[in-house]
């Protein structure tokens, strides 16, 4: 017993709790990014449904709805009744006053209804579900709330289809076909409570048709199963809009959420997604051929481009006239086949989301955004004739025959795929595949983008800017501190410069938002200048250094070699001070950053790359200098003295072998301060703009990883898609780091192998 507590059995019980200690420590990282990537993987995965009890009906269903809990489905058949099948108590709802053959009905987003009735007579609104409470049992009512008054169309007509859809304000707008005749519309206003007949300048009959949600745009399949839509301009005209990429004949139509993206359903199952493009005319008033994206303008030439922000790219170019130019309507994305024809199609009142059904009895979920089929099921052997989507978009309610499908569907991200996160994906409103983040908006119309290439490039942007000013100032400092500097001043660099790193990064963020960046804008081209003049007379003062007798050097004492470039870096920087008002007057018009932009084309914003580099290169100084200065001293003074007897200046003893001995610790460092830089998120949040920009320009600001991170999670719901997407982009940021480390360990390997250092 005895033996155990002597010398060697006390090394064994340290040595066994520093191993300990060790595995638990990497047992523990290890437990933090596999939680971290256990967040993220659900992004990845699809949508599930479970069936409920379905029902038979009397009357077959010409549409289908449910209440918000999925409790009380209804129907609506011929007879021109809403029932509810499932629940005995309750009375059926008639949307007209007397008994009526209904002809035609449909439901659009938000469940409105609209039904056509064999005398011509249209009638639009909602089953209203409400609540009420008696002895502690809640019981669910309903009623039917009208929309707007009866629509009378022509009499005499056989009119065989209506469809209706309603903007913010309550207006509706209406259209309405025959086999016989063009299809007409009608504009309910709310506020004057009348209908007011659209021209719309189509001839021929169509078989099915759309309205945009906001009422703004039309879509008809003709006769011959063609597309045709119609947009309507500021003077409230409808216009036709041509269509590009759309191939096969067309059986069903719909829009989505927010009436921007269009569904087509072809007669083979093919699914496409339809956006209106934006596009822009550009004529060259100037003598010279002008340059704008991938096309060149002749001078007097016209040429109609799709609007991929050329206004702002042609905002300082005084030749180039714009115009605005007719949207085109372009297939941007083709889905998975769904099984069969399509026969209906119910877009998700929440998400871009949508289900189609077939007359093989299949329905589908799919996601206009990821383009992803999430749900593929055969739920009947017939033809599935209606299908609705539940208020929350977590149900669906379908009717094939007489028979009443139900299910739930847990879908909670759609949105996500590995394209949408890593790809360029075209989004609404957008002229072509853009690389876009932007988390949130303001209703449930908006279309979230979720790429994180943005917050990648902006992270990898603010640490180039960061490096680029903060490795040659720490790395020579360090070399001149150790190997050139007398001594006194090492004791003095070293301390003032390992207590920066003590200052708070919130501190520093702080000073660079407020007060470095504007006066770094108000003294923009002498900084500049400052920067690009400052190497420039520190070598020449250096060289003047090298001229002078070796006699004349040594009365002076040797801090003159930092005295002398000091001095030269002085009268330099007064003469940019002096002469930079003089100069900005002269070439830009007094105001060098408004000369960026409409001369150069350089937005210039406050907080931007060149703050950021200042600022995270001050954080990131202390760290690559403290490691690279221990590297540099930690070289035997035996071999520096070799290199000085054999007749090595100090500089060429630093440069030729210090430098190559310690170059191990040096990389070290640098790769310690890139990682400093890349986890850095106060000074980023706060200096950078927090501008997700895929721009490579110093005068502009970016958001990193870690500042998404910072200012997205506080609001992100718990589980959500946000909230999973912030635990991939931390797993990403954690993935970065240990790939920097990982070859930081590789190269030193080598370095040490190299040089002989153990």
């Amino acid at each position: 017993m005895s033996n155990f507590f002597d010398a060697k059995g006390k090394d064994r019980i340290a040595a066994a709790l520093i191993r300990g200690g060790g595995v638990m420590v990497i047992l523990a990282v290890v437990a933090i990014v596999a939680n971290i990537g256990l967040e993220a993987l659900p992004l990845l995965g699809g949508a599930s449904v479970h069936r409920l009890d379905g029902f038979q009906t009397d009357d077959p269903p010409l549409v289908v709805g449910t209440d918000p809990r999925q409790e009380t489905p209804w129907v609506l058949g011929n007879t021109g009744i809403i029932s509810f099948p499932n629940r005995g108590d309750r009375e059926p709802l008639r949307p007209f006053s007397d008994e009526v053959s209904v002809v035609s009905a449909d439901v659009e987003i938000h469940d409105l209804i609209t039904i056509l009735d064999d005398l011509g007579r249209i009638v639009v609104g909602k089953v209203r579900h409400h609540d009420r409470w008696e002895d502690d049992q809640r019981y669910t009512t309903a009623r039917w709330r009208a929309s707007a008054d009866i629509l009378q169309l022509e009499p005499g007509t056989h009119w065989t289809g209506a469809t209706a859809n309603a903007d913010s304000d309550g207006n509706l707008l209406v259209l309405a076909w025959s086999s016989s005749q063009p299809p007409v519309l009608f504009l309910w206003d709310r506020e004057d409570e009348f209908w007011e007949r659209q021209p719309l300048d189509l001839s021929g009959s169509i078989i099915a048709g759309a309205v945009a949600e906001e009422l703004g745009a039309v879509t008809v399949i003709d006769s011959e199963h063609g597309l045709r839509a119609f947009n309507q301009d500021r003077t409230g005209r409808w216009t036709e809009q041509h269509i590009e990429g759309l191939q096969g004949p067309i059986s069903r139509v719909r829009y989505l959420i927010g009436g921007g993206t269009l569904v087509a359903a072809g007669l083979d199952g093919a699914i496409s997604i339809v956006l209106s493009v934006p596009y822009i005319g550009v004529t060259n008033k100037g003598p010279d051929p002008l340059k704008v994206a991938d096309s060149t303008i002749a001078p007097g030439e016209t040429v109609v481009l799709p609007d991929d922000e050329i206004g702002q790219q042609l905002a300082s170019v005084s030749s180039a006239h714009l115009e605005s130019a007719p949207a085109v309507m372009t297939v941007v994305r083709s889905l998975p086949r769904a099984e069969g024809i399509p026969t209906a199609i119910a877009p998700s009142p929440r998400k871009r989301g949508f289900l189609v059904g077939g007359d093989t009895g299949h329905i589908a979920l799919y996601h206009a955004t990821s383009g992803r089929r999430l749900i593929d099921e055969e739920y009947v052997d017939g033809a599935i004739t209606a299908v609705a989507m539940a208020p929350k978009a977590n149900g669906l309610v379908a009717a094939a025959g007489h028979h009443i499908i139900r299910a739930t569907i847990d879908n909670p991200h759609p949105e996500t795929s590995l394209k949408t996160l890593f790809m360029p994906v075209w989004y609404e409103g957008y002229a072509r595949p853009r690389l876009v983040w932007q988390s949130t908006g303001g209703s449930d119309a908006f279309e979230p983008k979720f790429s994180v290439v943005p917050l990648i490039f902006g992270t990898l942007k603010a640490t180039a800017y960061a490096m680029i000013i903060s490795i040659p100032l720490a790395l020579l400092a360090a070399l001149y501190v150790s190997q050139l500097g007398p001594a006194w001043f090492r004791s003095v660099v070293k301390p003032t410069v390992e207590l920066m790193a003590a200052v708070p990064s919130v501190v520093v963020g702080f000073l660079a938002a407020l007060w470095l960046a504007p006066r770094l804008e108000q003294a923009l081209l002498g900084a500049i200048a400052g920067a690009f003049s400052l190497p420039i007379a520190v070598v020449l003062s250096l060289g003047l250094w090298r001229v002078l007798p070796v006699s004349a050097r040594r009365r002076l004492g040797g801090a003159a070699e930092l005295l002398v470039p000091l001095f030269g870096a002085a009268v330099v920087l007064g003469l940019v001070a002096v002469m930079i008002h003089p100069l900005e007057d002269f070439f830009f018009g007094g105001d060098f950053s408004r000369w960026l932009f409409t001369t150069a084309g350089f937005r210039y914003d406050q907080r931007n790359s060149l703050v950021v580099g200042i600022a995270l290169g001050f954080a990131v100084i202390p760290v690559i200098f403290s490691i690279s200065e221990d590297a540099f001293s930690a070289v035997p003074r035996s071999l520096v003295n070799a290199s000085r007897a054999l007749g090595a200046t100090r500089w060429q003893t630093a440069r030729s072998l210090v430098a190559p001995a310690a170059g191990a610790g040096v990389f070290s460092a640098v790769v310690l301060g890139l990682g400093r830089a890349v986890g850095e998120t106060m000074i980023v949040l706060m200096a950078a703009g927090n501008t997700p920009l895929l721009d490579f320009s110093p005068f502009n600001g970016m958001r990193t990883m870690s500042a998404a991170i910072a200012v997205e999670i506080p609001e992100a719901p718990v589980g959500g898609t946000l909230f999973r997407v912030l635990f991939l982009t931390g797993f990403l940021l954690f993935a970065f780091t240990f790939v920097l480390t990982t070859l930081a360990d590789q190269v030193g390997r080598v370095l040490r192998r190299k040089y002989g250092a153990q």
